[in-house]
């Protein structure tokens, strides 16, 4: 293995370590802010009490990626962001994800919860948790995508074992991260993100994924709802 595969391999490392790692630190943090002695009962209990600081934990635990490219001055169509493909990736993407969204609205199956946050901290958690849930976490898996298929030769691939892996991988993770949604939800985040990857993949464009994971990710309209409820 070459020294480059020796760092993208590290770097992937330590981007699913940060995934578990960054996302404990900061309920910490949020616990240690907020006066109350470093327990999981009062983690536990002040993020039920104020669900929408789980956005800084989900921004934290997926965010370090984006921080790597720019900090190695990679070029970010890499990672699909660019002009070239973006309709297809969006076509491919956003329309099924939007029917997928207008049926949820019809069948009545968007949550009603209300934070009752105050203008502008509505506004405020409201975007971040956007941003965090949506385009970041989508960005966090098609960069670990490509990484991962670099080392084992495999970009341009569309079926490919980085892939395989990463949305294998991230699925599971789901029973650590979200252990009451439990299995299904697992199968089904792995699953979304197996067709997603296919889409980035064969189009070479990432936006279409980011905005159709925004649109189908419950946690988005379940914190976007409760912010501006």
């Amino acid at each position: 293995m070459n020294r480059i595969c020796q760092k993208r391999a590290m770097l992937i490392a330590v981007t699913w370590v940060w995934l578990y790692l960054g996302g404990f630190i900061t309920a910490l943090l949020i616990t240690y802010v907020n006066g109350r002695p470093l327990t999981y009962s009062n983690m536990h209990d002040i993020l039920y009490e104020r669900p929408y600081l789980v956005s800084y934990i989900q921004a934290v635990s997926v965010g370090l990626p984006p921080l790597i490219s720019l900090a190695c001055v990679e070029n970010l169509s890499f990672y699909g962001l660019r002009k070239e493909g973006i309709i297809k990736s969006s076509a491919l993407a956003v329309i099924p994800a939007a029917i997928l969204l207008i049926s949820r609205i019809i069948r009545g199956s968007i949550p009603h919860t209300s934070f009752n946050l105050q203008f502008p901290h509505n506004i405020i958690y409201a975007a971040l948790s956007v941003l965090a849930y949506g385009p970041l976490e989508a960005f966090f898996v098609i960069w670990l995508i490509a990484n991962t298929d670099s080392i084992l030769g495999e970009r341009g691939r569309i079926l490919s074992r980085g892939l395989l892996i990463t949305a294998l991988l991230f699925g599971l993770s789901h029973i650590i991260l979200s252990p009451k949604a439990g299995l299904l939800n697992a199968a089904s985040v792995a699953i979304v993100f197996l067709i997603l990857g296919l889409i980035f993949n064969y189009t070479g464009n990432s936006t279409g994924p980011m905005i159709a994971w925004t649109l189908v990710n419950g946690q988005v309209t379940y914190m976007l709802v409760g912010c501006l409820a």
